[in-house]
């Protein structure tokens, strides 16, 4: 198959400003390539009450021709051409045609909103939406649609635009490009250009290649998932990147570190929103959540949620807002926990602020932002109470951990970005987290992963609910994966493993020792490989001769390692104590434990603690004698264990410092006995006071009230003010486009009249340039000059120039020619033009025409003698 090829009939470009975004909308056209292979739907915040001239200042400065939209019918969209929208009319993408539609209240008109998500339901992965300087939020909801859709969302860098409200309102992990204004035009090409792909079978190990390279970059492994999605993402970043193969983008990567993270964002959908289908929650409050309150009320009131793929944590601030809702003024005596997964550290930094613009907030039911959001400079902030309910995390789903004992799992359209096997690992991890309180799964409504039967029970199957039976049929196995932190690999990933038993040789024409080791080397390849403990067999001379996967991540060997020192190929072992240690188990023949090993690696901060088994096997009786090494990663338990020293030390001090306190506080309770009785007194004093205080105190809060009165007029006139100010530098921007064009028209009129009269000065021949309107001399050249003695003509009617039998039927031809504009060559004609001299001459008469009024303004003579 061919991936994402850009049919240029499928693809659309989006374009929204505010008003003062003139100069920012002329750079973008001018940048625009001659052979754009889109459409582009153009909408900008504009008075409607003045008529706007957008759409012939940007015909200036653009290659591409500008269609300004009608009121009339739909206008059907064409590739290469630019649609500028009225001001005063919103917009939306229908079909392939651009629809006007009436007032919608107090939006702003056109809304940027509705335009993008119109047309990101139209056009999908297909749309590119651009979001330029302007004040507002206008657009914000918009672009998050433009994200769920699969399109790409590029906005102009607000460091340098002049009003930069409208790109900042929209949250940072829905934009895909921060660019300068100059470089959005090139963008845009290379983008809907696109990267034609061979046939996926062609490019399958370079592409395996490629994403394992990412993998080892970013610690996030994209293998799994779907291929078709892979492809189209690495198609749009090759196109930016001019890379023509994906070999050549692989190399591209290996030199280009900040690409690999501009690639890992294109391959994250990182949008959502508050109750994303509200029907679905609606079902989640009224049938999941009362029995889950029901159920904690009996386990110490305590309510575990787990959202997997939280993105920017709408989501997962949805369900707390759920249990805040359901439990009213309980919440507070229960320990509601959400815990919050993502992917994207972006997302999960974004996540955590909890301040949302205000179009987010639009789904919002009921009182929802008044109780539960608290009004800020830029947008909306979850409460304080409720923040602190939802812890964030960054974690790979597929490599995660998962939380124990959960009550509710989401995870909602995120299985379908992943390959069948993974989807049945991820189930599995739900049902692992789920099975102790046989809680519930909620599944995105797009989702084609279907979990076992054995496992869960389908409760709704238009929004994917289920009802957690069982554990998983087949218990994941977790390791630690080089140092970088948990991961868990299923029986699906020993499946997928690659066998290198080919790799070893062929132990014919060996010796038997070599023999021996390579049968041990077979047993690694076939046995150890399935175990998470670290397995390494070496000889008396401390020689490699076979380690499984699981010592190479815990012991921090990079290759295969055979034949080589244990001593010196281990990252960071303590030399001396260990090889102590192998020396007296091979002396002894007895077991040596090594506990609490400390690893130091020279790229980690903090130590790596293991602890070591050496155990002496023989293969065959007279053969060489081997040491068996196990180790069993215990950093956390080490970690832990210093930890709850210290806070055993630091209780014993506090015990202390607390007995000393009591027999102070014991003195100072009878202290306090005797003050009581004076503050006693003292207190009926204060409630005379205070009363006096209400009285001044309601004083003080009516004038209050007046002076929020008069600030509220104060910020209505602030706000018309800028209004006008805008209007203000709109016009301006638009008579300075005016006056450019007057100038350079008046220079091209100078420019004429310069080269008409160098031609007249230089043509051979008799030229003479007459007034239509009275027939007079305008002009003449030195032949015609010299024709008539040098005499000065310029001013005199043509009867005092020529004179004879046939002037009159000249003077007619003159005439005709003024009136109808056509072009007349008259016949031999008998003229006196020289000290009474008569000659015959042939005139063309060719009219001038005004190019403003249409209108003949002269008549150009061209005179031959006849012969």
């Amino acid at each position: 198959m061919t991936t994402d090829k850009k049919n240029s009939a499928n693809d659309l470009v989006v374009v929204g400003s505010s008003a003062g975004g003139i100069g920012a909308l002329s750079t973008l056209v001018s940048t625009l390539h001659k052979d754009f292979p889109a459409p582009v739907v153009l909408a900008q915040h504009l008075d409607p009450q003045r008529p706007s001239h957008l759409g012939s200042i940007l015909g200036r400065r653009s290659t591409l021709p500008i269609v300004v939209v009608s009121e009339e019918a739909p206008t059907p969209l064409a590739n290469g051409k630019i649609f500028v929208v009225p001001s005063n009319r919103h917009v939306r993408i229908i079909d392939g045609h651009v629809h006007l539609e009436a007032d919608h209240g107090d939006r702003p008109k056109p809304s940027i909103d509705m335009l993008l998500s119109s047309a990101a339901q139209s056009y999908g992965e297909r749309l590119v939406a651009v979001i330029l300087t302007g004040s507002g939020s206008d657009g914000a909801v918009g672009a998050v649609d433009v994200k769920n859709a699969g399109g790409v969302v590029i906005i102009q860098n607000p460091r340098t635009a002049p009003y930069p409200s409208m790109p900042l309102s929209l949250p940072p992990t829905a934009v895909d490009h921060v660019v300068e204004m100059e470089q959005i035009g090139p963008l845009l090409y290379d983008i809907l250009k696109g990267i034609d792909l061979p046939e996926q079978e062609k490019i399958e190990d370079p592409l395996r290649d490629l994403l394992a390279q990412v993998s080892g970059q970013t610690n996030i492994d994209f293998r799994n998932y779907k291929s078709s999605t892979i492809l189209r993402r690495i198609s749009r970043r090759m196109a930016v990147t001019h890379n023509a193969t994906v070999r050549d983008y692989s190399e591209y990567l290996r030199t280009h570190a900040e690409e690999v993270q501009e690639l890992v964002r294109a391959f994250l959908i990182k949008v959502t929103g508050f109750f994303r289908d509200p029907e679905a929650f609606e079902i989640i409050r009224e049938t999941i959540i009362p029995v889950l309150v029901e159920r904690g009320r009996e386990n110490g009131r305590n309510l575990r949620i787990w959202s997997a793929g939280c993105a920017t944590g709408e989501e997962a601030y949805s369900l707390a807002l759920l249990a805040a809702d359901y439990l009213g003024d309980e919440f507070h005596d229960w320990n509601v926990r959400v815990f919050a997964t993502d992917l994207s550290a972006d997302a999960i930094t974004f996540a955590r602020r909890g301040l949302y613009p205000e179009n987010v907030l639009q789904e919002l039911p009921g009182d929802y932002r008044n109780r539960f959001f608290e009004r800020m400079d830029h947008g909306f902030q979850i409460t304080k109470s409720l923040r602190q309910v939802v812890i964030f995390g960054q974690q790979d789903i597929s490599r995660g951990v998962p939380f124990p004992r959960m009550d509710l799992v989401t995870c909602r359209n995120l299985l379908i970005y992943l390959r069948p096997e993974l989807q049945q690992t991820v189930l599995d991890l739900f049902a692992y987290s789920l099975q102790q309180s046989q809680g519930y799964l909620f599944l995105g409504k797009a989702e084609t992963a279907r979990p076992t039967k054995a496992t869960f029970e389908l409760v709704n199957k238009k929004w994917k609910i289920y009802h957690c039976l069982s554990g998983p049929l087949h218990f994941p196995v977790y390791e630690t994966q080089g140092g970088h932190g948990p991961a868990v690999n299923s029986w699906h990933e020993s499946r997928r493993r690659p066998a290198i038993g080919a790799a070893i040789p062929n132990p014919i024409d060996l010796t038997q020792a070599d023999h021996d080791t390579a049968h041990l080397r077979r047993i690694n390849e076939t046995i150890l490989r399935y175990t998470t403990t670290a397995v390494v067999i070496i000889d008396r001379s401390y020689r490699i001769l076979t380690i499984n996967a699981a010592a190479r991540r815990l012991l921090g060997v990079l290759d295969l390692a055979y034949d080589q020192d244990f001593l010196h190929t281990v990252r960071g072992v303590p030399y001396h104590e260990v090889r102590r240690a192998i020396d007296t188990a091979f002396h002894e023949h007895t077991t040596m434990n090594l506990s609490e090993l400390e690893l130091n690696h020279p790229s980690e901060t903090s130590g790596h603690y293991v602890n070591l088994t050496i155990m002496i096997m023989t293969l065959e009786s007279g053969g060489p004698e081997l040491a068996v090494i196990t180790a069993h990663d215990i950093t956390e338990q080490v970690h832990m264990k210093k930890r709850l020293d210290a806070v055993q030390h630091e209780h014993e001090e506090l015990v202390a410092e607390l007995n000393t306190t009591n027999k102070r506080f014991s003195t100072m309770n009878k202290e306090l006995q005797d003050a009581n009785e004076e503050l006693q007194a003292a207190n009926e004093e204060l409630m005379l006071t205070q009363e006096e205080l209400q009285a001044t105190n309601e004083e003080f809060e009516a004038t209050n009230e007046e002076l929020q009165a008069t600030n509220e007029e104060l910020e209505t006139n602030n706000e018309e003010l800028q209004a006008t100010n805008e209007e203000l530098q709109t016009t301006n921007e638009e008579l300075g486009f005016r006056t450019a064009e007057l100038q350079e028209i008046s220079r091209q009129y100078r420019i004429e009249q310069l080269q008409l009269s160098v031609l007249l000065e230089r043509f051979p021949h008799y030229v003479m340039v007459l007034n239509a309107d009275n027939f007079t001399v305008h002009a003449v050249n030195p032949a015609y000059k010299d024709l008539l003695s040098n005499h000065e003509v310029r001013g005199l009617p043509v009867r005092d120039v020529f004179s004879g039998p046939d002037v009159d039927q000249l003077i007619q031809l003159l005439q005709g020619s003024a009136e109808d504009g056509q072009s007349i060559k008259s016949g031999p004609l008998l003229a006196s033009i020289r000290d009474g001299e008569t000659e015959k001459f042939v005139h063309t008469i060719v009219p001038i025409v005004d190019a403003n009024s249409s209108h003949v303004n002269r008549l150009f003579i061209y005179s031959e003698k006849a012969e």
